[in-house]
């Protein structure tokens, strides 16, 4: 016989096992730094008045113990600032990094140091409130409409994220003193004194007590808003004052030591797999679970021999990446259907006369920007001093970007139509993240190697993504809720691969910004012919597949009944569209909003069918990366704009004003 009397204790129990179990790791790995530094007699003295002429003390005292306790501190505010957001939005996915939170944050600070230096300095935490609030607030817009529902509000994160990052990018290319911020937006916890954990330490405790206070009431609001209601509550003031407490505390914690993301994801949920729902408990047990985690983690990469010091927030992205897979994948959400099918689309159907009369404009712009530039005298309109020098120089770099917009746009078809929402992209698979990730290896490990084994890298690191998302999706029937999953996890993990290049300080990573980007600088005759066949292929090949891309959309049940093998056709079809992803990621870089945006844009000039949209994404797609390949050449002369990052550009405002502007 079970005991009631104890089974509702034992989650209690094993929850400060837990917690006890993080902390003495974490005060174990800290001790272990302190005693490289200094024999363990010496620990009271160095603490309390240290030497000034030895540099174990200094060391002691100035890095090793506050970067423990800014560690404890920051772990304990993040998780309290998760479990808020999970706890009003009511998605266990919720965090200051999936919300874009942390991202606007960083980016209002590295706006202001380099335009108002002197202001950010002793405004730090201002201005990062003021940034995350404002990508909240537009997280939070995005997926109004759909009632914050948790597939939305990681599509309207990654948005801001990937926005934020553009940005992010753009200013440090061209303020290149700016390259240390990528050790800072990766989440640093290295100490020279006490002065952080003097800010975070009264931060974090007022938050945390009012966090506690808010327990109650957001217990009643939980259940649902009319019980808040009938109580005397005020469920919008409750909401505003639990994500205004949460932005306070990210802001606080992104203005001392960065962007550390998920570990406000892992405490709560370890709580709720052990059966503590509680919101006080939550509040409670889970930022002392957090802050053991986060300082655990923060030492245990310290402890493991690197070339360079692995920045916190980038180990915890490492360890966050699977941790969101299996929350995600573990419960059962809905694929987001952003945009209703009738709200978009129009009356009539595109015809033959307006796709031909689409491309010939198409043809008659990529004629024109050939010839179009802009120098030190200003616009000239008759290319260069030779037309061989003209298309010599513009022809190549020009044809690979339209033949990467045109591999993306199909690619972005096939994605979309596979999992019936207007809003999937193609670079959510996780392929170009995983070909990234192999050349940017080449790059630092092998940088004289040809350009064939570029190729072969690429195609193996997307081989092996590939691989990676079949066996899962194998034991899901390809399900394309899985697979959306899945991609947004692999793309984490190489965001946080790449945070940890690039805060390495290798010379060479700068050098890989470009590419990274989506530049098409370094593109030859031979790459513009290679990349061309592959777009005209990757077109013909994609009309193999139009019965199933018209019938996929319409259900499961739909498609057994006329005869469609979903596991064939499902994996024929991410197969496809992961080869032209990765194709794509080898010809300019991983490319953000191309496979989008093409597909709608084509929706929306009214084709509704498979052929007819993959031929007029296939328009759209090339026009979208010629453009940006136009105004990236001539928007900062003499500096040039990468495509890619151009792309994002233009291509990340369209789809923020296509979200808010939906229907509900």
């Amino acid at each position: 016989m079970v005991d009631r009397k104890d089974s509702p204790q034992r989650p209690g129990r094993l929850l400060w096992a837990l917690c006890a179990l993080a902390w003495l790791a974490a005060i174990a790995l800290a001790l272990r730094s302190a005693a490289v530094a200094l024999p363990p007699s010496a620990w009271w003295s160095a603490l309390v008045d240290p030497d000034t002429t030895n540099m174990g003390d200094l060391l002691l005292h100035y890095s090793i113990a506050p970067r423990f306790v800014a560690s404890l501190l920051v772990g304990a505010g993040l998780t309290v600032a998760a479990t808020l957001f999970q706890s009003v939005l009511r998605n266990p996915a919720a965090d200051s990094s999936t919300l874009g939170i942390s991202a606007g944050a960083f980016l209002a600070l590295s706006a202001c140091s380099v335009w108002l230096p002197a202001f950010v300095e002793g405004q730090r935490t201002l201005v990062a409130a003021l940034g995350g609030t404002a990508a909240g607030a537009l997280v939070l817009s995005l997926s109004w409409r759909s009632r914050f529902d948790p597939k939305t509000l990681l599509l309207a994160g990654l948005l801001v994220n990937l926005y934020a990052s553009a940005l992010n990018t753009l200013l440090i290319l061209y303020h290149g003193g700016l390259i240390r911020l990528f050790i800072w937006e990766s989440g640093s916890l290295a100490m020279q004194d006490w002065t952080l954990v003097r800010l975070l330490l009264p931060n974090v405790a007022v938050a945390w007590v009012a966090a506690l206070l808010l327990s109650r009431p957001l217990t009643l609001l939980a259940v649902s808003d009319g019980t808040a209601s009938s109580l005397g509550l005020s469920p919008s003031l409750l909401r505003r004052l639990a994500v205004l407490t949460g932005i306070w505390l990210t802001a606080v914690c992104v203005a001392a030591v960065g962007v550390i993301g998920f570990v406000g994801l892992a405490a709560p949920e370890i709580l709720r797999r052990l059966g503590n729902t509680s919101m006080r408990s939550q509040l409670l047990i889970a930022p002392l679970l957090g802050a053991g985690l986060l300082s655990a983690a923060d030492g245990l990469f310290q402890w493991i021999p690197t070339p360079a010091e692995v920045p916190a927030g980038a180990a915890m992205a490492l360890l966050g990446a699977p941790l969101l897979l299996w929350i995600s994948t573990r419960r059962e959400m809905r694929v987001p259907r952003i945009l209703e099918a009738d709200s978009t689309m129009p009356a009539k159907s595109a015809t033959p006369a307006s796709m031909t009369a689409l491309a010939c404009l198409v043809i008659l712009f990529v004629m024109g920007s050939v010839f179009v530039g802009r120098g030190f005298q200003g616009w000239s309109f008759g290319g260069l001093h030779s037309l061989d020098a003209t298309l010599f120089w513009r022809g190549p770099r020009l044809i690979v970007a339209l033949s990467a917009g045109i591999m993306l746009a199909v690619s972005g078809v096939l994605v979309q139509r596979l999992t019936a929402n207007p809003m999937a992209s193609p670079e959510l698979l996780g392929i170009s993240s995983g070909a990234a990730l192999a050349v940017v290896a080449m790059a630092i490990f092998l940088p004289a190697a040809p350009r064939w084994m570029d190729a072969l890298a690429a195609g193996g690191g997307s081989l092996v993504v590939l691989l990676l998302t079949v066996a899962f999706g194998v034991r899901h029937a390809f399900s394309p809720q899985r697979i959306f999953v899945v991609g947004l996890s692999i793309a984490t993990f190489f965001s946080a691969v790449i945070s940890i290049l690039l805060a390495s300080g290798d010379p060479r990573m700068y050098g890989l910004l470009n590419w990274l980007s989506g530049s098409t600088y370094l593109a030859t005759p031979a790459d513009a012919c290679l990349f061309l066949v592959l777009a005209v292929a990757a077109v013909a090949v994609s009309t193999l597949v139009v019965r199933w891309l018209d019938i996929l959309p319409f259900g499961t049940e739909t498609a057994q009944a006329l005869g469609v093998s979903l596991l064939r056709s499902r994996l024929s079809i991410l197969l496809l569209a992961s080869v032209l992803v990765g194709a794509s990621v080898l010809a300019a870089g991983p490319l953000s909003f191309v496979g989008l945006m093409a597909p709608h844009l084509a929706r929306i000039v009214g084709a509704r069918r498979a052929l007819p949209q993959l031929m007029v994404a296939t328009i759209f797609g090339g026009l979208l990366m010629a453009v940006a390949d136009f105004v990236g050449r001539v928007a900062f002369v003499p500096r040039q704009l990468p495509a890619g990052l151009a792309a994002t550009l233009i291509g990340g405002a369209y789809v923020i004003w296509l979200m808010r502007g939906r229907r509900g």
